[in-house]
């Protein structure tokens, strides 16, 4: 009887020894997970400071859902532009955003995700645009929905129109080397634009109509973000028609200057009189901070501008017609 009972404490405390195990590997997990989010956090807490703050985000060259082969990305691409203008929507200690823009447009798509987070971020919080250089076709599309758009007086703008590139080698194909393409298709548009055949009429027509379409989408988001913008900021605002839009929607580029008076933009000016006004479309002080919010500030500035330098940016693509890295594609983009 004694063995029996001292068999029955030994199985009992060999279980109870397990559960305790178990208990003391789940508690090591959840410390562990604590310590690895909050390393996370700490990093990207790097990418812009602490407390209140005007959040200042950067997008600089083509608009496109393209990751970067960094290791952690460009903050600044289209990419890392849109996710830090979702975090702001969400972050209660930014009081404004300045975008600044140095983009010649690029995807429809990509376009209208940041076109449509920048009509959500103002609904809470003033947004200014600063166009740098180029803010041209997608650029100016995006810039639409900022509640104030500023440009220097030789910023290129405007351009606004879609364009949709395709190639035809199929002679350099049949008759210098000899290649014959062959397709097997399900429906007689499924290969439309295809580099290895001329186009067919109807072909054209249904190409037409798509560009027609995502450019009638382009007006209406003017339309919408500018011509019928209605608020109280008491900061400068030029008016723009619809009349005046339709008739310069052609395709044709635009100065700051040129934009200004026609007004596509509210004010000739770089950085300094964007991050003025937009204080006071906020309601802060004059002192109040205007902070890098997509781009990593202190050590891990230097650490990430350090990596960069070692990868490169630059290949034969980026010197070629974006509608080429994009056929037969409609895109906002002037080139």
């Amino acid at each position: 009887m004694k063995t029996k009972i001292i068999s029955i404490s030994i199985i009992a405390l060999c279980f109870l020894s397990i559960i305790v195990g178990i208990i003391n590997t789940s508690v090591k997990t959840i410390e562990t997970k604590k310590k690895s989010d909050q390393s996370s956090s700490n990093f990207f807490k790097n990418f812009s400071s602490e407390g209140d703050k005007i959040a200042l985000i950067s997008m600089q060259g083509t608009i496109s859902s393209d990751m970067s082969s960094s290791l952690i990305g460009e903050p600044d691409s289209a990419e890392g532009a849109l996710k830090a203008l979702e975090r702001a929507v969400e972050d209660n200690s930014v009081k404004g955003v300045i975008f600044r823009i140095n983009s010649p447009g690029g995807t429809v798509a990509m376009s209208q995700e940041i076109y449509g987070t920048i009509m959500r971020l103002r609904e809470t919080k003033p947004v200014v645009v600063s166009m740098a250089d180029v803010a041209a076709s997608g650029g100016y599309y995006v810039a639409s929905a900022a509640d104030r758009i500023y440009a220097d007086p030789g910023t290129l703008t405007g351009s606004i129109g879609v364009i949709m590139g395709t190639l035809n080698v199929q002679e350099l194909m049949t008759q210098k080397l000899g290649v014959k393409s062959v397709v097997i298709k399900s429906g007689k548009f499924k290969d439309t634009g295809s580099m290895y055949r001329p186009m067919t009429g109807e072909e054209q027509t249904l190409l037409q109509n798509v560009v027609n379409s995502a450019y009638h989408q382009f007006l209406n988001a003017i339309i919408d973000g500018r011509v019928k913008r209605d608020d109280k900021y008491k900061v400068e605002k030029v008016a723009l028609s619809e009349q005046i839009l339709k008739k310069y929607a052609d395709g044709r580029i635009l100065t700051g200057e040129q934009a200004k008076t026609l007004g596509f933009v509210d004010k000739l000016g770089g950085l300094y009189e964007a991050k003025k006004d937009i204080r006071t479309m906020a309601k802060v002080s004059e002192t109040f901070p205007v902070t890098p919010y997509n781009k990593p500030t202190g050590f891990t500035e230097m650490l990430f501008n350090t990596t960069e330098s070692f990868i490169p940016h630059k290949n034969i693509e980026s010197y070629m017609p974006l509608s080429l890295s994009y056929p037969r594609q409609p895109l906002f983009m002037w080139e």
